[in-house]
């Protein structure tokens, strides 16, 4: 019976990690609520807003421990809300709920992103995204394009765009300046999980980009995409608008792979090489094609 116990709280901690749970209890009055971004979802019957806590005569800073406090403003009354905590309001008939979105900066750069998905709301930030189910009533935590494989250059570094769903919304591209496109499979968009890029350079100036995703039958199916160059923004580097049709160059292969369960992948100037135990897969990320030598 412990046994079983245990499973249970197990199993329960890996179906809520990494979603947003409402608040119980609002810890602020409405009107110290300020809207920065609104959407209404007529399908749905749904307002989203995006705004923050903004008391009168209080500001947020961080104390001793580095974690953010509300204090009393002291000096000057006319002061602005520099830092605030971010949160997302979802009004759906008489029920209003409120998600802390685990920022205090940037609301400016918030928006809503639907993507032609009649199941799916994406809130874009400056470096992160969250992904609100309609069915599911889930929200996503941060999900941090080129987290760990990528760190930003600049002061506008972080910057993505081009947001495209592929293969009946399994999967979620985009382009981030310098660091190139990146892919998140979101087949449970509850906890968006993303993919390693696999690229030949470092810039991001048309070539293809490759991304191998284990399916349900442990096999791997390899996706290439490349950037629309003709979506260049004209005032930033290496940062685009749009991304070419995105498609398969093989589904269902058995590949080596590491210790870390990754594909044994090697990098020549402009291919990657991966194994079956039969196969040498010369994927050439300039052209896009593929070419299979048997041993």
């Amino acid at each position: 019976m412990k046994q079983i116990h245990v499973f249970i709280v197990l199993f329960c901690s890996f179906a809520i990690y990494g979603q947003i749970f409402p608040e119980k209890n609002v810890p602020f009055r409405e009107s110290e609520f300020v809207v920065y971004r609104s959407f209404t979802d007529s399908l749905h019957n749904t307002l989203y807003e995006i705004g923050r806590h903004e008391p009168k005569n209080h500001i947020y800073k961080r104390n001793n421990e580095g974690k953010w406090e509300k204090v009393k403003q002291t000096i000057d009354e006319n002061f602005h809300h520099v830092y605030a905590p971010v949160y997302l309001k979802i009004q759906h008939k008489e029920t209003e709920n409120y998600y802390f979105l685990d920022d205090y900066y940037d609301v400016d750069f918030y928006r809503f992103k639907k993507l032609n998905s009649e199941k799916l709301l994406f809130i874009k930030a400056r470096y992160h995204f969250h992904i609100f189910d309609w069915e599911k009533r889930t929200l996503s935590s941060k999900a941090i394009p080129g987290l760990d494989q990528y760190e930003g250059e600049d002061a506008i570094s972080g910057l993505y765009d081009a947001l495209t769903l592929f293969d009946n919304e399994q999967f979620l591209f985009g382009n981030v300046q310098s660091f190139g496109v990146f892919c998140f499979d979101i087949s449970n968009p509850s906890q968006p999980e993303e993919l390693k890029q696999y690229s030949i350079k470092d810039s991001n100036d048309g070539q293809f980009y490759a991304f191998f995703h284990r399916n349900n039958q442990n096999l791997f199916d390899v996706i290439i995409v490349q950037s629309d160059l003709e979506s260049k923004n004209p005032n930033i580097r290496s940062f685009y608008k749009k991304l070419a049709p995105i498609k398969y160059v093989l589904k269902d292969v058995l590949l080596q792979t590491t210790s870390s369960d990754q594909p044994k992948i090697k990098i020549l100037k402009n291919e990657i090489l991966f194994f079956s135990d039969e196969t040498i897969f010369r994927l050439n990320l300039r052209e896009g094609t593929i070419y299979k030598k048997v041993n």
